[in-house]
């Protein structure tokens, strides 16, 4: 910083301070800009800004990695709403001055720049307005154009006064040696990406005239991004308008002419940068030059490095993978078969014996009461009970009054009774339902944890045979059926239970009630009434003693028959070892899951392997011609 960078750019170009600030005092460039001459256009400029993640990684976070700061932010929201941590150490006084850049500018101004971060390019027509995103303006030591800090590049479109110098562009970067970070990171993007020429500048002062670690170490940064640096470089010695450093120049000059200073260059010029005529006669046309003379030739000579460096490259690459190609696994379909064959005889073994067990254990209490049944009557019965409202006299009185008769008042009760009582037993299918959800329970645990069907679906129990039966492809046909006859057996009370309750009710039956006498008719219907109800329920209790055990017997019954068909018809056997040879990596994850991936890994290696050797062979082709 302060060599001249700026006015030089200004000689150039024509820009004025305007757009090109190159005011005494502080570091001016703020932000790398890229100067296009463009015959006959107006100045213009384009103003890129960062995204929040590109300020935070490109901008913010090398401070704490300089700095040893923790934690770090995790975004630019985490950044400004943070307390900024305080430094591991203050005996550094370099350390503490870039610490104080992120503090003043960055940390406490992040309301004034924020807006700006994200925004699309902006395009600037104005030209007084450009300097304030180009180069940072300070009063009172204090920034005071916030906005240049959300900066990324900036583009000035302009018409240089040289005329007849063809499409050329001048890059301007940060200077070096200031306590902002980031810079150096922006001299070698710059380098890397855009630039063919590079001229370094430098302006001694009248007093003495040295140079120093810093120049070589700023030339040493320049080498890392362009090739052949010496072929591609001029250094440009500042002087004054006064001649007062005259001497200066010329003595640096002979050092780097002589080799005094090891700093290779193509040629050294001395120039008034502040001058226009200078600027242009002594630098931009020594460039010109040297690019005409040189750039072909050092284009030509890094491409056939780079050729070369590829050639080398690739057939290393083309060794690799010929070597990687060699050890990959050797997994024939003749292996998966034998292995699969070992799989589907255990297999086979397992469901035969286990569903043997579970139907010996079926046939042991085919005749024993269904215990689930039992519960559910004896809370009916509890029910048909306790839960009944027999009418008052006053009632009998009141709804014979309604009917007219007493006859009709007790046919009207003893009908509302039947209806009650009847509705109580509808109860009785959750009993029933249990009994035979229990039993395809007991079938899918054997299937999924005996037999290893779990991959086949995520459901359980019930749920299982039910989805194995809708999933099963049509052509396996017996298996599907067995499974759908499993799954949509049921046991219903109006299809077993209600014939016999609908008899025991005859006592509440109208036909068959007690006749009435003259007298106290109302008391002798209330007692009649509660007789007959009480009897019919003594009834119902003795006809179902008997029906306990039918639960049992056809839970053995839907499962017999069930396994019959996927054991013992003809096609079962085969229908399974094709049904689980389809289905083998969903069944049995870890032994052909795991095999499978192999075999499409190698497949996909050999196919990348195929694809690679051919674009190999295409480069080759390629740079030979």
């Amino acid at each position: 910083m302060g060599q001249g960078k700026s006015t030089l750019l200004q000689s150039l170009t024509g820009l004025t301070n305007q757009v090109i600030p190159a005011f005494p005092g502080k570091a001016c460039t703020a932000a790398r800009s890229k100067i296009c001459h463009q015959d006959g256009r107006s100045t213009e400029a384009r103003i890129e800004f960062h995204s929040y993640d590109s300020f935070l990684n490109e901008v913010i976070l090398p401070y704490y990695d300089k700095l040893g700061l923790e934690p770090k932010p995790s975004s630019f929201e985490v950044f400004a709403s943070s307390a900024l941590p305080d430094l591991p150490s203050e005996d550094n006084h370099t350390h503490t001055n870039i610490y104080n850049r992120l503090k003043n500018d960055y940390h406490r101004h992040t309301d004034q720049y924020r807006e700006y971060l994200g925004r699309d390019p902006l395009r600037v027509q104005d030209e007084s307005q450009i300097s304030s995103y180009v180069a940072q303006t300070y009063e009172d030591n204090q920034l005071v154009n916030y906005q240049c800090l959300a900066v990324k590049s900036v583009e000035i479109y302009c018409s240089f006064p040289v005329d007849e110098i063809g499409a050329i562009a001048l890059i301007d970067v940060p200077g070096l040696g200031d306590f902002r970070l980031g810079d150096e990171s922006l001299v070698i993007e710059a380098l890397g990406q855009e630039v063919d020429f590079i001229l370094f500048m430098y302006k001694p002062s009248k007093d003495r005239a040295n140079f120093e670690q810093r120049d070589t170490q700023l030339y040493n940064l320049a080498s890392q991004a362009l090739n052949n640096l010496s072929r591609r470089s001029i250094f440009v010695l500042n002087a004054d308008s006064n001649g007062e450093n005259q001497e200066g120049c010329r003595s640096l000059k002979q050092d780097l002419d002589s080799n005094a200073v090891r700093m290779p260059v193509l040629e050294s010029v001395i120039a008034d940068c502040s001058s226009p005529e200078e600027a242009n006669t002594h630098v931009l046309e020594t460039v010109l030059n040297q690019l005409r003379t040189n750039i072909t030739e050092l284009d030509q000579t890094y491409a056939q490095e780079k050729i070369t460096s590829l050639d080398s490259s690739l057939q290393a690459l083309k060794s690799d993978l010929e070597a990687a190609q060699s050890i990959l696994p050797k997994i024939s379909h003749n292996t998966i078969i034998k292995q699969y064959f070992r799989k589907f005889d255990e297999f086979w073994n397992v469901i035969t014996n286990e569903l043997e067990k579970l139907m010996g254990e079926l046939i042991e209490n085919r005749d024993t009461p269904d215990e689930n049944l039992r519960n559910q009557i004896e809370q009916v019965l509890t029910k048909c009970r306790d839960d009944v409202k027999f009418p008052s006299l006053d009632e009998i009185e009141e709804l014979r009054r309604n009917k007219g008769a007493y006859r009709d008042t007790y046919t009207a009760y003893l009908q509302d009774l039947r209806t009650s009582l009847s509705l109580k037993f509808l109860e009785m299918d959750e009993g029933l339902k249990k009994t035979i959800e229990g039993a395809k329970e007991k079938v899918a645990n054997v299937l999924i944890d005996k037999c290893e069907l779990g991959g086949l679906t995520d459901a359980r129990g019930c749920e299982f045979i039910a989805e194995v039966a809708q999933d099963m492809p049509k052509e396996y046909s017996e298996l599907k059926t067995s499974f759908q006859i499993l799954s949509e057996f049921t046991l219903s009370y109006r299809g077993l239970i209600q014939h016999r309750i609908r008899r025991q009710l005859d006592e509440l039956n109208p036909d068959n009630a007690y006749e009435l006498t003259k007298g106290d008719e109302a008391k002798k219907i209330a007692e009649n009434l509660e007789s007959s109800y009480r009897e019919a329920v003594y009834n119902c209790e003795e006809s179902l003693k008997d029906f306990f055990v039918e639960p049992s017997q056809a839970s053995f019954a839907i499962v017999e028959e069930f396994c019959d068909r996927i054991l013992r018809a003809k096609n079962a056997e085969d229908q399974w070892r094709e049904f689980l040879l389809d289905n083998k990596e969903k069944i049995w994850t870890s032994e052909f899951g795991k095999l499978q991936e192999q075999v499409d890994s190698v497949q996909i290696w050999v196919n990348n392997l195929k694809t690679i050797n051919t674009e190999i062979e295409n480069l080759t082709k390629a740079y030979k011609a």
